[in-house]
């Protein structure tokens, strides 16, 4: 059995987007085991193999970097607009960020999904920088794109990220088999996307279950998607 998953990139460079891999895949292509040594032999530890089940990664479309300064932010690259569009400024103090490289997934039947967790077995600048916020919700109930929100660590005042770098990893909560369908976002969706968002009306509706109860887009949904498939 398994599990058609829709997914779609919101970006304007959205044919750069890569599907969502397996991280198991991503991990053993990177050689970190050894035959000879059964000390590193990871590949045959029943535990570590069933924790991978179903996680996938999300790459960055874009590279980028900002600095915190006490009250401001500076950065080299692109562009004021981009700056407004994919940077969220939640507070200097803490060093509470987001950075949008906008993703979203849904599917036809309930299915929750672990997103934004820690990318553990990278090493990259997301590792060493950052304390990624996860958050769980169910993608045949809700319909809402990804924002990676995130803490600068200590002693760090710049946020980097490359070009492809894993940033963030996607847990689905199943053990079928995902299977992953690319659309093409519309302006349709976006406005399913606003209406979403605007239930959030200063917490009104307090917890997931009561929006999951106020959600009445599905099947409108499903047939733009559908009529949008690539």
């Amino acid at each position: 059995m398994s599990i058609t998953v829709y997914w779609a990139c919101l970006e304007d460079q959205w044919m750069l987007a890569k599907e969502p891999e397996s991280v198991a895949s991503v991990f053993y292509k990177k050689g970190m085991y050894d035959k000879n040594n059964p000390g590193t032999c990871l590949n045959y530890c029943p535990g570590f193999n069933s924790h991978l089940q179903n996680i996938f990664t999300l790459r960055s479309l874009y590279e980028y970097e900002f600095t915190v300064g006490e009250d401001s932010v500076s950065t080299p690259y692109y562009d004021e607009a981009f700056y407004r569009d994919h940077v969220n400024v939640r507070d200097f103090k803490l060093k509470f960020f987001s950075f949008k490289n906008r993703y979203i997934f849904f599917a036809e039947e309930p299915l929750d999904v672990t997103f934004y967790e820690f990318p553990s077995l990278e090493d990259n600048n997301i590792t060493q920088r950052c304390i990624p916020i996860p958050g769980k919700f169910n993608i045949g109930k809700w319909f809402r794109n990804t924002e990676f929100a995130f803490y600068l660590r200590n002693g760090y005042d710049t946020f980097k990220i490359d070009r492809d770098e894993i940033y963030s990893y996607l847990r689905f909560h199943t053990d079928e088999k995902i299977v992953f369908k690319q659309f093409r976002w519309s302006d349709k969706m976006k406005e399913y996307n606003n209406d979403g968002f605007k239930l959030n009306f200063h917490g009104y509706l307090k917890s997931l279950e009561n929006y999951y109860k106020a959600f009445k887009n599905k099947k409108l949904i499903l047939k733009e998607i559908k009529d949008n498939l690539l």
